[in-house]
């Protein structure tokens, strides 16, 4: 079988004639141009299109991370009693250690007063403060009372000692009531 003579050849018909303004140098200029602008306005679609769809996947990715956000945020809060509770421990616990420190002050004072006391000598009021020590107490001797004096004045742990009253008789057989005041040194107000 043979085929038309038509197939295999590529013939164009051109139905419109040729215009002269085509083949002149402005038409094929203008020619050029339009069909760069076609191509021109193709890209620049393409280009709006994938700026679309990229700040599409931002919205996403912005959304995403307030969402993380808000969780960390959330998770941050529930640790805020922890915290609250863990700060307001550290506080108490501070507070205890500071009334332990000033318990041991107060137990070796108590203990140097037991080994400084003689017998015929008590107290009826020993009031410690950070400064010093005041103390009201009887003697049933003036020898009791003076052992007492030169053994705290002797002491290094009481930078001053002071009488502030010295009176005659007193409550159970007492010779004589005193009032003393007692100034602790550096290292005892440390303690």
């Amino acid at each position: 079988m043979q085929l038309p003579a038509f197939f295999g050849k590529k013939k164009a018909i051109n139905l419109l004639p040729r215009d002269t303004f085509e083949a002149s140098s402005i038409g094929v200029v203008l020619s050029w141009v339009l069909a760069f602008g076609k191509w021109t306005v193709i890209l620049t679609q393409l280009v709006v299109m994938g700026a679309f769809l990229w700040r599409f996947g931002l919205d996403r990715q912005l959304t995403d991370y307030k969402k993380q956000i808000a969780k960390n945020v959330a998770i941050v809060k529930s640790y805020d009693k922890v915290e609250r509770d863990f700060l307001i421990a550290q506080k108490r616990v501070n507070k205890i250690k500071e009334v332990v420190e000033q318990q041991e002050r107060v137990a070796t004072l108590f203990n140097k007063f037991i080994q400084v006391t003689p017998q015929d000598v008590w107290y009826d009021k020993l009031g410690i403060t950070p400064e010093g020590v005041g103390i009201v107490g009887y003697s049933k001797s003036l020898l009791g009372f003076s052992q007492l004096l030169a053994t705290l004045q002797k002491d290094e742990t009481f930078k001053t000692v002071s009488i502030g009253k010295i009176q005659d008789g007193g409550a159970q057989n007492a010779r004589m009531q005193f009032e003393m005041n007692l100034g602790l040194g550096a290292e005892e107000k440390k303690k």
